[in-house]
């Protein structure tokens, strides 16, 4: 059993089964996640959970930005499910939860115009340091 503390005290269990190896759980780099997405034989449903931390001077822009990002990947061939969300502790924190129909469709989102042009080099500057990224097989 794993217990979530906060400041010391235990908010409640959760069972983790014995053969999960807590070494070998961490959020991919951009680098190995665009690398999967190149080489995979997978064709099924991929998700992806993004976390950012924002400088505190650009969340209102981060903000307004990505209500345009959202719609904008949404609108995108094989995209699922894509929602933006805050941080529960840092107003500086950001998640993003995507689906795509294939590694092949969030590869090709990686290498749209919009995400090119207008993401990476808008959303780029508001960064204060490295996000992580966790890519992974949906078994519905």
């Amino acid at each position: 059993w794993y217990q979530r503390r906060v400041r010391g005290v235990p908010l409640f269990p959760i069972p983790i089964p014995s053969f999960v190896n807590f070494s070998s759980l961490r959020m991919e780099n951009i680098t190995d996640v665009a690398a999967w997405l190149r080489s995979t034989d997978y064709t099924g449903p991929v998700g992806l959970t993004v976390k950012v931390y924002i400088k505190p001077e650009s969340v209102g822009d981060f903000k307004s930005f990505m209500k345009e990002h959202v719609k904008q990947s949404l609108s995108e061939p094989g995209a699922l499910h894509f929602r933006f969300n805050s941080d529960y502790q840092d107003d500086t924190v950001f998640w993003y939860v995507e689906e795509w129909a294939s590694p092949a469709a969030l590869l090709e989102h990686a290498n749209t115009r919009w995400f090119q042009e207008e993401y990476l080099k808008k959303t780029g500057p508001m960064n204060q340091r490295p996000g992580y990224r966790a890519i992974y097989k949906i078994n519905n």
